[in-house]
């Protein structure tokens, strides 16, 4: 293994283990740094003057408030690659796609790995650094296993991006650069360069092989096929495995569907495997995403059981099969001060009808506590998304509330009888079965702003 590599400056870096190899080349750690080195494959002259020329143009981006890896100095030949900058204790996240041969129990796998909510988050997180990347109208051109990093212990949910000497505002189709099997079918066929919806495609073949542990179109007919159905399959000339529609490469690997997707999930991998298989514009974007899985992850509880993370709208543990225990959801609303003589929840019409619009939600179980952090608090989809905002406790039939930013949010019941603040010193609130009593404010009341609503469910057979 090589050992040492020196940058343009005669700055030595002794490398310890390889975090990840992909088709471009080989990512190590540089030992005791907060740095790693990309060694790519290849290194005649024109790749290492290419290479520079890029290296300059990502250090001009406007990327300083982003999750990147970003690159730092070029190596000295006979290496081609570059010095990076990247947290420790990360590595790719094909290690939550792959479970380990030999592994007699895929569910035991799973949970020990992270489960549900933490493949939600992780994902969520990496979909919206995608997604602002897109803001600046940049293209990342090759999402895939090796190049998304992640913090390798369960209790972190750092997402980064390596890999961004890719990064560019538009690509030539004769010069894209894919992962097999995570290429978008316009990128194989070369009738395109990288865009957005191209990053999309690939983005959700890795969502789905995350969540599911399948890839989306390799089933059962193309895996013990030909080498050439499989190309065909990358290309999109062959139906994705869950197709409503078409039966011929349904799969009987993975995970069911319906432990590890919600609804809307369901829906989006439907368009973009679907209708966004041969139409790029019928993707759902990154943004979209992103607000798709963190509103699948905030619905999950945890089993007292098995610790496994599921949907709050499943009766029983997917993955030890126990009753749901009862719980209280968060339910965020959107305060309109129009509304009334000192406003109130804003309404939408349904029907003939009326309804909250409904900004978001989370569920806890007794002795756990949730999160509200400013993604839910405030709609913020910009800088550091998941700051704590408050604590969310439920203890039997009451949930206790902490400030966790510094701030003093109002509390008070439905019919206004009572009002309260919320600090950084808890405060418990009585809940009852079926009724939301109480109101948590994140503004004030003349202000457009999201109100939080708590409300305590029956278990399974409750």
């Amino acid at each position: 293994m090589l050992k040492f590599v020196t940058d343009q400056n005669g700055i030595r870096y002794e490398l310890s283990e390889r975090l990840g190899q992909g088709g471009q080349g080989s990512v190590y750690a540089v030992k005791g740094g907060r740095l790693a080195v990309k060694l790519i494959m290849g290194g005649d002259q024109l790749r290492r003057d290419r290479l520079r020329n890029q290296i300059t143009h990502v250090r001009r981006l406007p990327l300083k408030d982003l999750a990147l890896a970003k690159p730092l100095e070029m190596l000295r030949p006979p290496y081609t690659g570059y010095v990076m900058e990247m947290l420790t204790g990360m590595g790719p996240i094909k290690s939550l796609m792959n479970p380990p041969k030999g592994e007699s129990s895929l569910a035991k796998w799973y949970l020990e790995s992270g489960g549900l909510r933490r493949r939600l988050r992780l994902l969520g997180k990496a979909a919206h650094l995608l997604a602002q990347l897109h803001g600046k109208g940049l293209v990342y051109s090759d999402p895939s296993p090796e190049n998304i990093f992640i913090s390798l212990t369960k209790d972190d949910n750092e997402v980064w991006l390596i890999d961004t000497d890719n990064l560019q505002y538009e690509a030539n189709p004769a010069n894209c650069v894919f992962t097999p099997g995570f290429g978008a079918p316009e990128l194989i066929k070369r009738t395109s360069g990288a865009t957005s919806l191209s990053d999309a495609f690939a983005f959700a073949v890795l969502a789905f092989q995350t969540l599911t542990l399948a890839h989306p179109f390799i089933g059962d007919m193309v895996d013990a096929g030909e080498p050439e159905l499989e190309e065909q399959a990358y290309a999109g000339l062959l139906p994705w495995i869950d197709d409503p529609n078409d039966n011929r490469n349904r799969s009987s690997f993975g995970v069911p569907r319906t432990t590890v997707l919600s609804q809307r999930l369901v829906d989006s991998f439907w368009q973009a495997f679907g209708p966004g298989r041969a139409n790029p514009c019928a993707r759902p974007s990154l943004s979209e995403w992103a607000e798709r899985l963190f509103a699948a992850a905030d619905g999950t509880i945890v089993c007292p059981g098995c610790s496994g993370t599921y949907f709050f709208n499943q009766s029983v543990c997917p993955w030890c099969n126990l009753d749901r225990p009862e719980f209280a959801t968060i339910v965020f609303h959107l305060w309109d001060p129009g509304f009334g003589a000192e406003g109130g929840i804003a309404m939408k019409p349904k029907g003939e009808s009326k309804q909250p619009v409904l900004m978001g939600y989370g569920a806890v179980t007794n002795n756990q506590a949730f999160i509200i952090t400013r993604r839910l608090a405030f709609g913020s989809l910009v800088g550091q998304i998941d700051l704590p905002v408050v604590s969310v406790t439920l203890v039997d039939d009451c949930v206790k509330l902490k400030s966790l930013d510094g701030n003093r949010y109002l509390l008070l019941t439905q019919t206004g009888g009572h009002k309260s603040e919320l600090s950084d010193r808890e405060k418990s609130i009585k809940l009852e079965k079926g009724r939301s009593a109480w109101q948590l404010h994140f503004r004030a009341s003349k202000e457009l702003h999201r109100v939080a609503m708590f409300e305590l469910r029956g278990g399974a057979r409750t």
